[in-house]
């Protein structure tokens, strides 16, 4: 073989395993936020089952981190109707709208945002610590009134289709912890083990694993295929993008 010809099938080796490596390389990348804090909700929930004489070797920032993580959560959970509200009209417009607009408009969605507002005033009372990064976060999910109208409408469909299991896997899980509360009350010989952080945290670890899995599932080719909801359970209708 030449070498013209050997440099040829060594090019096409190389495009071929890039190929190859990317899928996996996407799937890293969207599933990895998500998938960091249900590792780490896992690690903090496993904390209740450690010996005393292992926890006492644990430094004290790295047992705190539970108290972050708790607040991380609810501040997922108060803003989840919120950040519903912000994509179905994201996907639903038709042009990107100025930035005072975005502004406007998510204002707007927050003002009548009884959970949100909860929040907002929680971190309001945990001082600039914990607002001035819940801002950051309120903006980050008001980005999508200025991403999400150029997209196609296979990435528009697959936007709800997310924040609609990340509803419907919240109020689940919210109904699993009332539910676990309820017993651990009534039933005293479980009380000690269910009325533990790990029960809280646990439901972290579980929620945004399935998010992880549910970034990966709403981009791949069978999504695009046949676009469907993780649980049977259409609550914000994937595929109403009806012009607002």
């Amino acid at each position: 073989m030449s070498k013209h010809h050997a440099g040829e099938a060594h090019a096409d080796d190389a495009t071929m395993r890039m190929r190859l490596l990317q899928p996996m390389q996407q799937f890293a990348l969207l599933t990895l936020p998500d998938g960091l804090l249900a590792v780490a909700f896992a690690v903090a929930a496993s904390f209740d089952f450690l010996p005393v004489a292992w926890l006492s070797r644990i430094p004290m920032g790295v047992l705190a981190m539970r108290e972050q993580l708790a607040f991380a959560l609810m501040v997922e959970g108060g803003f989840l109707m919120m950040q519903g509200t912000l994509v179905d009209i994201a996907t639903r417009l038709r042009s990107r709208p100025p930035v005072w607009l975005v502004v406007l408009i998510a204002g707007g969605v927050l003002l009548f945002s009884e959970h949100a507002h909860a929040v907002m005033r929680m971190a309001w009372d945990g001082g600039m610590v914990l607002f001035v990064p819940l801002l950051f976060s309120l903006a980050d999910r008001a980005a999508v009134l200025w991403i999400l109208p150029r997209r196609t409408q296979v990435e528009k469909i697959a936007a709800r289709a997310l924040i609609s299991n990340r509803i419907v896997t919240g109020l689940a899980l919210v109904a699993l912890f009332v539910a676990s509360t309820i017993l651990a009350t009534a039933w005293s010989r479980v009380f000690d083990f269910l009325a533990g952080a790990w029960v809280f945290l646990s439901l972290g670890c579980i929620y945004f694993g399935i998010a992880a899995f549910d970034s990966s599932r709403v981009r791949g080719r069978a999504f695009a295929a046949r676009p469907s909801v993780l649980f049977g359970y259409d609550l914000l209708g994937i595929e109403y993008l009806e012009p607002v």
